[in-house]
């Protein structure tokens, strides 16, 4: 009858949790409800998604997660070869059109974001191990390369700058070479950090963190390898790995569930959760 009432009101749970705290108490198993985490996302709410769009990152990577959808529905309608006309055909000149429009959207707000990382390189020369010192100047230097040279790309598009050898396109394409290797470079660090931690039980969890970062930065370097030209693969695949990769980013950037502060059990919610036997020992006997 407990394990029916404790469960069914949510309000206990922070309670239960708050009472295990204490070395004098404990619960069994079966009357344990999810233990709630601060790390866990907030609810899918208006307000919620109001305090991600309110942020210059989390505007960003939700216009990425539109921007490889469109590219995904181009690819996949490429494999059906629309007649010129059709339905399908004008669809995809549509998600066509909003890809290319969106990532030059997202150009435009990527200038100055090479600041911080430039920054940070000093850090990354007081890393002791030599290796991870040269991985983590790899990637962050490459990283700024990339934000750099797309500048120029940029400006190139605008025609403020010459073109010369290498139009705006093709200037872009270099710049994202050196975002691939970045990725490649972060990828290397993460599995190297994992076979670090591999065999440790008490550090799962940064286990599991380091192959979803290692993931993410391989599907960048798919993604990177194909926009850049340098491995070229198919639309679909690569819109799909976008989509992957951005979802990751928009949760991210998605606010966290507050953390649950430790409850006191009001007394009407106390006299609620009593047993009945109690009930019956509480009423005065008849004389």
């Amino acid at each position: 009858w407990l394990k029916a009432k404790w469960l069914q009101v949510p309000e206990c749970h922070s309670v239960i949790w708050s009472l295990c705290a204490l070395p004098e108490v404990s619960f069994s198993e079966d009357l344990l409800p999810n233990r709630p985490s601060s790390l866990s996302m907030a609810e899918m709410s208006i307000d919620n998604f109001n305090v991600l769009c309110g942020k210059a990152e989390g505007r960003d990577k939700l216009a990425r997660l539109f921007q490889y959808s469109a590219r995904a529905f181009v690819g996949l309608a490429s494999l059906a070869a629309p007649k010129a006309g059709s339905k399908l055909s004008l669809l995809e000149g549509h998600a066509r059109t909003a890809m290319v429009q969106l990532a030059g959207a997202r150009r435009t707000h990527r200038w100055c974001k090479e600041l911080p990382v430039i920054q940070s390189l000093p850090k990354s020369l007081s890393i002791k191990d030599p290796v991870d010192r040269v991985l983590d100047l790899l990637q962050k230097a490459s990283l700024a390369t990339f934000m750099i040279v797309d500048h120029i790309g940029h400006m190139k598009q605008w025609k403020i700058l010459p073109g010369g050898k290498r139009a705006g396109a093709g200037t872009i394409q270099l710049g994202l070479k050196f975002f691939c290797f970045s990725n490649f470079v972060g990828a290397l660090s993460q599995m190297k950090k994992f076979l670090v931690l591999a065999g440790s039980a008490d550090r799962r969890r940064e286990e599991l963190a380091c192959l979803k970062t290692a993931f993410k930065h391989m599907l960048l370097v798919l993604q990177t390898a194909h926009l850049s030209l340098l491995c070229p693969s198919h639309d679909a695949l690569v819109g799909f790995a976008g989509m992957i990769t951005s979802f990751m980013d928009v949760k991210a950037q998605w606010p966290a569930a507050k953390p649950v502060a430790a409850a006191v059990v009001p007394k009407a919610l106390a006299m609620e959760v009593a047993p009945p036997e109690a009930d019956e020992k509480a009423k005065p006997k008849s004389a």
